[in-house]
């Protein structure tokens, strides 16, 4: 494994949500960087990629998320990379808040192509099947269940300096599919409220299988896979609304938190019955 240097980001004012906090977005992004900065240091800046034809995509992420952070903050990145066989490199990054205690961890496999092969930018360690297996797959829906489904467009002003986009882009996406999907469920803010209830995303796994197309719309599917006590495992997907196909895939853990007591609660029965017509394994406690 080599290790990168510790980096510094300041959060703005910007990078707020509507839950007071930064978003998820803001930490995938300035890992970004720093995975950028990794391959720059081994002599591949983005401008050259861009020359010579080189990109990075991302394959896979687990993530999770462990404190808030507010404006105004220094975050540190500390950046491990494990470089493997056929252009595989799988990242383990860390967002440290400013009392050096871990406020978000990353894990992104990413593939290295040059003129569209597989291409090795870092010397390899180990092989590319060892760092897939470390990313478990994400089952694929069983068909029992209604999805809740919205669409999004696809601007051709977000993406990077590849004519790609970043993969907080697809988080992006994701978080909307979530926001949907609790007006689909009939479940206004009010009503949460009323419930002394509210979900915190605390991370999950995504997996990447196309490119988003600039132009295009995103048709994303958001379900239950199941309630667990104190959590929420929802499955999600972003497909292309032309060709259908499956460009990303997550499966999300919700925490289940009582606002008035600022500590988790075991899922309100309103919220199960809910949720019923979308959930799709309703009486397990399991998860695949």
């Amino acid at each position: 494994m080599q290790r990168a240097a510790v980096h510094t980001i300041s959060t703005r004012f910007s990078d707020l949500d509507t839950q007071r906090h930064a978003t998820s977005r803001t930490y995938e992004d300035a890992c970004l960087g720093d995975r950028y900065r990794v391959l720059e240091d081994a002599g591949y800046g983005w401008k050259r990629m861009i020359e010579e034809s080189v990109r990075m995509t991302a394959l896979a992420s687990d993530i999770r998320f462990l404190a808030q952070q507010m404006e105004n903050t220094v975050l540190s990145v500390r950046t491990d990379v494990r470089p493997g066989t056929d252009g595989k490199l799988l990242f383990h990054q860390e967002v440290l808040g400013a009392d050096g205690k871990a406020a978000a961890e990353i894990r992104t496999l990413v593939q290295t192509e040059k003129n569209g092969a597989p291409t090795n930018l870092l010397a390899s360690e180990e092989s590319a099947e060892s760092l897939v297996s470390s990313f478990e797959s994400v089952l694929a829906f069983s068909g029992s269940c209604d999805r809740a489904a919205t669409e999004r467009d696809l601007f051709y002003c977000e993406r990077n300096p590849f004519g790609e986009y970043n993969p907080s882009h697809y988080w992006r996406i994701l978080e909307e599919g979530r926001w949907h999907f609790t007006a689909d469920s009939g479940l206004s803010l009010e009503d949460l409220v009323a419930l002394d209830t509210t979900l915190f995303y605390m991370g999950g796994k995504i997996r990447y299988h196309r490119p988003l197309v600039a132009g295009r719309k995103a048709r994303v599917r958001t379900w239950i896979r199941n309630f667990e006590k104190i959590w929420g495992h929802m499955r999600q997907e972003i497909t292309d609304s032309v060709t259908g196909e499956i460009l990303a895939e997550s499966l999300d853990n919700l925490l289940v938190v009582s606002v008035s007591k600022s500590r988790p609660k075991r899922t309100p029965e309103r919220l199960i019955s809910s949720a019923a017509r979308v959930t799709e394994f309703p009486d397990s406690e399991e998860v695949g």
